[in-house]
């Protein structure tokens, strides 16, 4: 292609329109850009207007079994990267149900709106990240393409809907222990030990403040680099588990050598979502979480950053660090005895429920020594990051499909399975 020789002619078509470039780069940039994106725009519009769009001959099959007939060529204004595109599709009807058909929209992907499917990948993206209005005006900013908000807002949900429906079809298959193929792993990487680190956060819905279920699971490659992969879901713990599962293995759980469970202290984390892997699985109560419930303890007492909280609380927290949970048992035990301090005894009886119903998930000595994560600040991290940063900004209140929706199709960015998911025509899927 001589590409140089049509750069020539776009330059003198430009002279005869008047166009002055100039010299600056910046400029000259800002001048072709556009012109570039009308001829781009009138490119697509006549390779495609050569073809006979979607027709497959004066009749096709309908699904009630009869056939739909070929009616016209009908036009469709199409918003793309570029611009708007003029497209002369094929329209079939069927006279025996009604249906009516445009082959070309179903293979191209399209739905009913005007968005191609490149702008509303475009459009999508951006609003799973930030607000909506901000999406819009960086989407234009970007694309020099002016979507409203309000599509956005429209067109997250929809597509999410898609999403949500797919990792609903994974974790089904735990119904059956049939598990997906590990397809959330490079093609030739094996992670010896997989964590599974499990926590939740608060999201305001319409309603009210709603629990949002969050895993990360996540590996460290044969470099060293650490790799991670989520799921978070507005459900009961009963259905978390099951996708929890579904992720797990696609991220290689079921040839691993090691599997950790990573948590503090929730009960539904070891009820459900720990209990869906295999006894050989590790179970660890965030170590940070636990020395926690001691300052708490402390603080019951002592005055905030006195020497005699810290005199009281350190040495048990070396104790806990060290798996001597039966020393710092027997400690309490004899302080709750001692303690005059309703409060504070209280708070010494809290302490002794909490650590003597996490059995071996506080045995820290035999976690560092095997070089294991003890703390969950992987999954810490992905309830603001995941969550947080999306759901949490002020004045916004989401409703329950629309928050899941979007945190679905924010994951699968984040999953890096964005691209995977937008060649399966999700916009067609969602019409």
């Amino acid at each position: 292609m001589e590409v140089t020789r049509i750069a020539q002619d776009v330059q003198v078509w430009m002279a005869t329109q008047g166009v002055v470039t100039g010299s600056d780069l910046t400029a000259v940039e800002a001048t072709v850009a556009p012109l570039m994106q009308q001829i781009g725009a009138k490119v697509v519009e006549v390779v495609l207007g050569g073809q006979k769009l979607g027709y497959t001959g004066s009749s096709r099959p309908c699904a009630c079994g009869e056939r739909q007939r070929f009616v016209s060529h009908r036009t469709k204004a199409v918003l793309t990267t570029m611009g708007v595109v003029q497209l002369e599709r094929a329209y079939y009807h069927c006279p025996a149900c009604g249906e009516s058909s445009i082959p070309h929209d179903e293979q191209a992907g399209l739905d009913a709106g005007g968005l191609s499917v490149a702008l509303a990948q475009r459009a999508a993206m951006l609003g799973v990240h930030v607000p909506f209005g901000l999406a819009s005006q960086m989407l234009e900013h970007l694309t020099a393409q002016r979507v409203p908000d309000r599509t956005i807002e429209r067109l997250v949900p929809r597509v999410g809907a898609v999403a949500v429906a797919q990792e609903a079809q994974h974790a089904e298959q735990m119904a059956t222990w049939n598990a997906p193929p590990a397809d959330l792993l490079p093609d030739t990487e094996r992670p010896k030990t997989v964590y599974v680190a499990v926590d939740g956060a608060m999201v305001c819905q319409l309603e009210a403040w709603r629990e949002v279920k969050t895993a990360a699971v996540y590996w460290d490659d044969a470099a060293g680099r650490r790799h991670a992969r989520y799921v978070t879901r507005g459900e009961s713990a009963e259905s978390f588990k099951a996708l929890v599962w579904s992720v797990a293995c696609r991220c290689g759980v079921e040839t691993a050598e090691r599997v950790v469970v990573l948590g503090d202290g929730a009960k539904w984390i070891w009820d459900h979502v720990a209990r869906v892997f295999d006894e050989q699985a590790i179970h660890i109560v965030d170590g940070y979480h636990a020395a926690e419930h001691l300052w708490a303890c402390g603080r019951a007492r002592y005055e905030e950053g006195s020497a005699e909280l810290n005199g009281w609380v350190e040495p048990l927290q070396e104790l806990l660090w060290n798996g001597a949970v039966r020393a710092v048992l027997e400690r309490w035990n004899a302080q709750r005895a001692a303690s005059r301090s309703p409060p504070h005894r209280e708070a010494i009886e809290a302490l002794i429920t909490y650590l003597s119903n996490q059995d071996d998930r506080l045995a820290y000595d035999r976690f560092r020594a095997r070089g294991l994560d003890i703390g969950s600040g992987m999954v810490e991290a992905a309830c603001k990051h995941v969550v947080g940063v999306r759901m949490k900004r002020n004045g916004r209140r989401w409703s329950e499909v629309g928050a899941q929706a979007t945190l679905s199709l924010r994951v699968l960015h984040l999953n890096d399975q964005w691209e995977v998911f937008w060649a399966q025509k999700p916009l067609r899927k969602a019409a």
